[in-house]
């Protein structure tokens, strides 16, 4: 049975808060029920509260009654983060708790509510001068604060400051029992602008994928905006000097943000609609950079790339005009004799588009798009990428029969690790996820592909190999969710104590059943 008919939500329905925002409709539940990549089970009912006390009384009413409950931020997992893995579940769409709630410049934090999206809240920060240092993955125009730390991400600000779990300092989480959980300074009842106040909970809720609690509310640190900025692009004939590049450049902790192509995902972006026909990405590269340069942009669009090649974007900031000019000079003698230099258009036109990646979530031709990333020491990071060419070498006829193939991201977490991201394509019909939240015009232009199940099952085995090869080399996850394997050769001691902290805090196992369970 759909919505109010279900027996089960008609007894349970009077007892949830007034301002619960329950959804009972068909359709929308079949769109809340779909990520990027899959469908999960049927829900019975779906939630958008505006308020955390709503959420906690409704939490608690639904566990009390046998439901799963399954948290939701803005929608962008591919590894099935939010999908419900039994029945009856109910989702709770975050994305009505979206209140910026203090911005505090002089004791450097700012508290939002888990459902803004990481655009609206650099958007306020702007206006006050500052940013976070982290500062959201490329598809944060969707994406919110609570679903970002509740998966884990990278990308803006993570060339110096690491993934979004090092820019928090506290968190307000709704446990299964109803409960409201403050976890930092906040929790011993004064302000909320220190991380450490005796042991670190607030780690414990990040990367989770929902297991623990829903995010309702997080304080993340402040920084100054810097106003002195540069970008520099280089290019690469073989993947190792690429990532000898990239860990030279990450040790000196030069770059804010480090984008990487491999010859597959330069092809992609070639394909693309050029520079000189995405009106909003010069636009933005006009407003920040002035006429000149969105004009020049236009006449240059992405000729001065070899699409056979490796290359490699960066973003460097400093505090005043000489730091700029001196960190610049030694980025460009680290990867001195790796690779030579190009023209500077792809980081420019990244850093004035930040958060447009909601369109790159399907093919040049309508195809659809599924990333598979591990995350490794420098040390690892050749042998990782040729293990991956190794598999799809062992691939290429059938990936050629279906209609298959692969473009990688690469780009560095802090001074450790380096992020390793095959991305597969694949023709296939749009999901109700694409349908939503690809904007409509691009998806006229690209077009969509016939339903095509037996490409769709050879990407989803081609999937799992990536996965499989990245675990055997060492790589850990962020976005673990219901794909990647997390407790598979786990310290047994460590896992006993996880186990036990989702026991206290979820007795009956109805918060995101099926997450980190691998």
């Amino acid at each position: 049975m759909d919505g109010l008919h279900d027996p089960l939500l008609q007894a349970v329905a009077p007892r949830l808060p007034p301002g619960a925002g329950l959804i009972t409709d068909p359709a929308q539940l079949a769109y809340l029920a779909t990520d990027v990549y899959a469908q999960g089970q049927p829900l019975l009912a779906a939630l958008r509260p505006t308020d955390a006390g709503q959420l906690a009384e409704a939490v608690g009413t639904l566990v009390e009654a046998g439901i799963a409950v399954v948290p939701r931020g803005g929608g962008m997992s591919y590894t099935g983060g939010y999908l419900a893995a039994r029945q009856p579940s109910v989702l709770v769409d975050t994305g009505g708790l979206d209140r910026i709630v203090e911005i505090n410049v002089e004791d450097a934090y700012v508290v939002v509510e888990a459902g803004v999206t990481w655009e609206n809240l650099r958007r306020a920060l702007d206006a006050r001068g500052v940013r976070t240092p982290y500062f959201g993955p490329m598809s944060g125009s969707h994406a919110t604060v609570g679903g970002t730390l509740a998966q884990g991400s990278t990308f803006h600000g993570s060339g110096r400051h690491g993934s979004s779990a090092e820019t928090v300092l506290g968190l307000e989480v709704v446990t299964a029992r109803g409960e409201r959980l403050r976890t930092g300074s906040a929790a011993a009842g004064t302000a909320p602008f220190f991380r450490w106040h005796g042991p670190d909970l607030t780690g414990l809720f990040l990367g989770d994928c929902g297991l623990l609690g829903i995010k309702t509310r997080a304080t993340l640190r402040l920084l100054p905006r810097s106003a002195h900025i540069d970008y520099l692009s280089w290019q690469f004939a073989q993947p190792a000097p690429l990532l000898g590049a990239m860990a030279a450049l990450a040790r000196a902790g030069l770059p804010s943000e480090v984008a990487a192509f491999d010859p597959g995902l330069a092809q992609v972006r070639m394909r693309r609609a050029g520079l000189g026909a995405d009106a909003r990405a010069l636009g933005n590269v006009i407003r920040k950079g002035g006429l000149f340069e969105g004009l020049r942009l236009a006449a240059k669009g992405r000729r001065f790339l070899d699409p056979d090649m490796f290359s490699l974007h960066v973003t460097v900031e400093g505090d005043s005009a000489a730091e700029l000019a001196a960190r610049v000079d030694a980025a460009r003698r680290a990867v001195a004799g790796l690779g030579h230099a190009v023209e500077n258009s792809v980081p420019r036109v990244m850093a004035a588009n930040p958060f447009a990646a909601k369109n790159a979530m399907l093919g040049p031709s309508g195809e659809r798009w599924a990333p598979v990333h591990g995350i490794v020491p420098h040390s690892a990071a050749v042998r990782l990428f040729d293990a991956l060419q190794a598999l799809f070498a062992r691939e290429k006829e059938a990936m050629q029969r279906h209609g298959l193939f692969v473009g990688t991201l690469m780009t560095t977490i802090g001074a450790q690790a380096v992020l390793i991201e095959p991305c597969l394509y694949w023709p296939d019909s749009h999901n109700a996820f694409h349908q939503r939240t690809v904007d409509a015009a691009h998806r006229a232009r690209i077009g969509c592909p016939q339903d095509n199940p037996e490409a769709r099952a050879v990407a989803d085995a081609l999937k799992h190999a990536i996965a499989g090869v990245m675990r055997a080399e060492g790589a850990v996850n962020f976005q673990i969710g219901k794909f990647y394997r997390y407790r598979e050769g786990r310290d047994p001691a460590a896992l006993a104590l996880l186990d036990a902290i989702k026991a206290q805090l979820d007795p009956k196992g109805l918060m995101n059943p099926g997450v980190l369970a691998r």
